[in-house]
């Protein structure tokens, strides 16, 4: 395994570990009855993360652009098993990013109040002012649709993972046929020799 398979596996774990935090709260509202207690919950566990200082943000997003940039790296010897496997990964961390970009981040605007922390990291531009509040209506739908989403990434995130598994299975697999194959060649030669 290599120094950047090995950078993809850590991060995509980082982002799976922290979409199982999150389905504490997303369980109840996915797959439960909603109460106003399940709400409440998850606006209180969101909020925590929302004004989290910047410094926790930007560890996430460096999380979660790490694989990104390791698969591009890793696509461009442009093997067979990089334009499958890595290729396939590629596509399933963009489908993640683009996930938390339209809807992570909207969902949060939508049912949190704007953020009271100060910070000059921010990969977003601010969002345009509402006129009006949004409705409890609005608040539940977002924050329902943001659990959905956490369950994507984390499917997306197996799925990367699981390719970058399988590349390596298929690395020593071939490894040993080919060893099996030079040595039936070496027995060979050994044949015709006598």
């Amino acid at each position: 395994m290599g120094f950047t398979q090995s950078i993809v596996l850590a991060s995509c774990s980082f982002i799976l570990g922290m979409v199982f935090v999150c389905q504490v709260v997303d369980i109840p509202l996915l797959y439960m009855p909603v109460t106003d207690q399940a709400l409440e919950n998850a606006y209180n566990f969101y909020e925590m993360w929302w004004e989290a200082p910047g410094a926790v943000k930007a560890l996430f997003h460096v999380a979660l652009a790490l694989p990104m940039l390791a698969l591009i790296f890793k696509l461009n010897r442009w093997t067979e098993s990089a334009m499958f496997f890595d290729g396939s990964g590629v596509v399933m961390h963009l489908a993640t990013i683009v996930l938390y970009l339209t809807v992570h981040i909207q969902s949060l605007r939508t049912f949190l109040p704007e953020s009271t922390t100060t910070t000059s990291f921010s990969i977003l531009p601010p969002p345009p002012p509402r006129l009006t509040p949004p409705t409890e209506a609005e608040r539940t739908e977002a924050v329902r649709v943001l659990a959905a989403a956490n369950a994507l990434v984390g499917l997306l995130t197996l799925g990367v993972i699981g390719m970058q598994v399988g590349q390596e299975y298929a690395r020593r697999v071939e490894e040993k046929e080919q060893r099996e194959l030079d040595r039936a060649a070496v027995v060979q030669e050994g044949k015709k020799d006598i």
